[in-house]
């Protein structure tokens, strides 16, 4: 091999190094500034689902499992993290700014047949030229358009990490909602069940009295009009508890037929009241509500681009280098270097910058509109929030006396036409009435536990199950 193919292939070697990409070893680009990190800094307690293997415990799920699971495998909360990096990922381009571009270019070339040589005479024999080059550039001052973007970046990297807080908060949520709505199905059809044989025994004794001669072909009639509506409503049941156990898979992040079971914790005896004063909750809503800090970048952010937007009607500066090596048949080698500064100044962009500023301007003022109205939706969450859970306190006390008082009728109803001395339709109103207060105490346990829920996301608190510890109160 010659000298000149040597020096080609070497170019050529050498070009190919100088623009392959730097990975890191999890096969990522290289983070040089740091923003990854950056994003885990602004999103404390919270862990992030991206590379996790996520597995699915071999055992009857507690909130807790459920919740870890679910802000790993929910593709919500997924999406707001790929997010959040990827807005990572445009702080580090808007950085990159800083420093300087350096591009390499190599040409290999052969001519054939007659030329003129690059002295000017006539030649026919072949000539190789190889041609290599390093250049630089790098941007010195541009009046603030850089600076600018790099802050609209920043913010909206703050904006995103928020928006990913208010993700998870929004999937505990859920996974609240879901997993005691399972367990609320499942409670109702266990009280459909006993509904079922409740009336299954009266109606047998229906038709024992009757065959006895006290008992009357009305009284059986009721009793089995009864028994089928119990009938009906069991099989109703069972169908919601099959959609809740759907719901709750697929809340986890799971296909809807996965076949999940739960563990949950029954609602305890007693129930702390609320005592804090809604100014300070007010407060804490307004210091910990993630998407009112996301509402809160999103206005810095534009800003920050009003800066920009300013900035592309002024000059940049920039300072230019670069190196070149040439070789060719016949001819002395080149090689040389230059080095120079250049001012850009745009004399008339036909309007575009001043129509940039008002866009921008504008962009702004929508920002600050956006954050206010999300600001009042704070508030307006935390007052519903409040009021739902001392609410759902009150029922829960209520509707507790009511299921014992409902239950205690019904046994004496029965008791009482067994005996002889009651009609059958006191029988039907008492079993009628009792499974409604059976439903009513189950639905106001689950409006308990979801309220407790909706309570601490409103106040911003809902990154964990933590604030829904049966022990503890909200406020």
């Amino acid at each position: 091999m010659n000298s000149k193919c040597r020096a080609l292939m070497f170019c050529l070697a050498a070009l190919a190094a100088a623009s392959a990409p730097v990975h890191t070893s999890a096969g990522d680009g290289l983070d040089a500034f740091g923003t990854g990190e950056q994003l885990h800094r602004l999103t404390p307690g919270l862990s992030d689902p991206l590379m996790q293997m996520c597995e699915v415990p071999g055992r009857p799920l507690t909130l807790a499992m459920s919740v870890d699971l679910a802000l790993c495998r929910n593709p919500t909360t997924r999406t707001a993290w790929a997010a959040a990096h990827q807005q990572a990922a445009l702080l580090g381009e808007a950085k990159s700014a800083w420093l300087p571009d350096a591009t390499a270019t190599g040409t290999a070339s052969r001519t054939i047949g007659q030329h003129l040589e690059l002295t000017g005479e006539p030649s026919t024999s072949d000539q190789n030229t190889v041609d290599a080059a390093v250049n630089l550039s790098w941007t010195l001052y541009d009046f603030g358009a850089r600076t600018g973007r790099i802050s609209n970046a920043r913010y909206l990297l703050d904006a995103a990490a928020a928006t990913a807080g208010s993700s998870v908060q929004q999937t505990i949520l859920s996974v609240v909602q879901s997993y005691y709505g399972l367990a609320a199905a499942d409670a109702s059809l266990a009280a459909a069940k006993t509904t079922e044989s409740v009336t299954a025994h009266s109606l047998e004794m229906a038709r024992t009295l009757r065959s006895a001669g006290p008992g009357t072909l009305a009284d059986v009639l009721q009793a089995e009009t009864a028994y089928d509506q119990a009938v009906l409503a069991r099989e109703q049941a069972d169908a919601a508890a099959q959609a809740a156990r759907g719901t709750y898979a697929v809340t986890l992040g799971l296909i809807a037929d996965y076949g999940v079971k739960i563990d949950a914790a029954p609602v305890p005896a007693e129930v702390p009241a609320q005592k804090a004063r809604m100014a300070d909750l007010m407060a804490e809503a307004m210091r910990q509500r993630p998407d009112l800090a996301a509402a809160q970048s999103q206005r810095s952010a534009a800003e920050a681009n009003v800066q920009v937007a300013r900035a592309a009607g002024l000059p940049v500066i920039t300072i230019n280098a670069g190196g070149d090596y040439i070789t060719s048949t016949g001819i002395p080698n080149q090689h040389y270097g230059l080095i120079g500064i250049n001012v850009s100044i745009p004399l008339f962009t036909g309007f575009s910058t001043a129509y940039g500023v008002r866009r921008a301007k504008a962009a702004l003022e929508e920002s600050e509109v956006a954050l206010e109205q999300t600001r009042l939706a704070v508030s307006l969450g935390v007052w519903n929030a409040y009021y739902a859970l001392e609410l759902a306190n009150e029922q829960l006390g209520t509707t507790a006396g009511l299921a014992r008082t409902a239950e205690d009728n019904e046994r004496v109803a029965l008791s009482s036409y067994q005996a002889g001395a009651g009609r059958f339709i006191d029988v039907v109103t008492a079993q009628t009435a009792a499974a409604t207060a059976r439903q009513v105490r189950i639905s106001a346990e689950l409006n308990w536990r979801v309220s407790r829920a909706q309570l601490a996301l409103a106040l911003g608190r809902l990154s964990s199950v933590e604030p829904l510890q049966e022990t503890r109160t909200i406020p």
